[in-house]
């Protein structure tokens, strides 16, 4: 059920550790990240931003973009424990709701990339090569505990909703170069 604007506040406040968001815009982004910066210990999950542009409107150039591949991570968000209930609300996870999360993931996969091109400093870790992307950056001791978790990809999803994400990122996804995708 969408949600309307105070109690999506509410919930960003919950998550940011109390921090209540700025309403006036990108002034509000850049302080929230402006915090995130002088707090090296916190991390912040920002995908909506990053599908939506924001970010290269900010001041902050020290990114890590975190992807998994498409159809793996669909499949992980549509368990009943993460946002599985999200999924069910559209037919479940061999529904239409497969092309929606695979445009999403386009769209933030291809923030990577231009922000990239124009000189960012951006790295892009794959879920599927964390421990190895996070020391690569130097940031090896956040994953000492990490343990890959296997896509399982079938039976929770039919093949043709796997090959419609897949087709959906193909360009983007070869573009990211990663050649285990």
């Amino acid at each position: 059920m969408k949600q309307g604007r105070a109690a999506q506040r509410a919930e960003f406040a919950r998550r940011a550790d109390g921090f209540i968001m700025d309403t006036t815009g990108m002034a509000g982004i850049q302080h929230y990240l402006d915090r995130l910066a002088v707090t090296p210990d916190t991390t912040a999950v920002l995908s909506t931003w990053a599908e939506q542009q924001l970010l290269r409107h900010t001041t902050r150039r020290r990114i890590v973009f975190l992807l998994r591949e498409p159809a793996a991570a669909y499949r992980s968000m549509c368990d009943p424990e993460r946002h599985g209930d999200i999924a069910e609300q559209y037919g479940g996870p061999d529904s239409w709701y497969a092309v929606f999360y695979a445009e999403r993931w386009r769209k933030i996969a291809e923030e990577y990339l231009a922000l990239r091109a124009v000189g960012w400093d951006v790295s892009l870790w794959s879920y599927e090569h964390l421990p190895d992307c996070a020391r690569r950056d130097g940031y090896g001791e956040i994953v000492t505990q990490w343990r890959l978790s296997a896509p399982r990809l079938r039976p929770a999803l039919r093949d043709e909703t796997i090959d419609l994400i897949r087709t959906c990122t193909s360009e983007v996804r070869k573009a990211l170069g990663i050649p285990d995708w």
